[in-house]
């Protein structure tokens, strides 16, 4: 080997971060949160369900007036794509805006089935 040419350094291993605790932990709510959502929903329905009115429009027929079905699907998509970004995303500040987003749009859907026969 001739000291003519440079001598290689062997790669130095890429120092491995750990992991941020403060993202894990949001997840962690954003997962809770939409599986608690799912028991309130059936508790709403069962009490949207015990109104007169619901009693009506389920044997008659009448009075089934109510909130239209494009503003659920609309909260669901966007509980959805929140807790997708909540799950996925690498920026914190986007991560916790999506956090919110999640709560509010499952609070908006509540919301709205607790006042379909209003």
């Amino acid at each position: 080997m001739s000291s003519d040419q440079p001598r290689t350094r062997a790669a130095s291993p890429v120092p491995v971060t750990p992991p941020d605790r403060a993202a894990a932990r949001l997840r962690r709510r954003s997962v809770v949160w939409a599986a608690l959502w799912v028991p309130a929903c059936l508790l709403a329905g069962v009490l949207v369900l015990t109104r007169e009115k619901a009693a009506r429009c389920l044997t008659y027929g009448e009075s089934c007036e109510g909130t239209p079905g494009v503003l659920y699907v609309a909260a669901l998509v966007i509980a959805l794509v929140a807790l997708v970004t909540v799950q996925s995303t690498s920026r914190a500040e986007v991560r916790r805006a999506a956090f919110w987003t999640q709560l509010g749009a499952e609070g908006v859907f509540l919301f709205f089935l607790l006042t379909a026969f209003a």
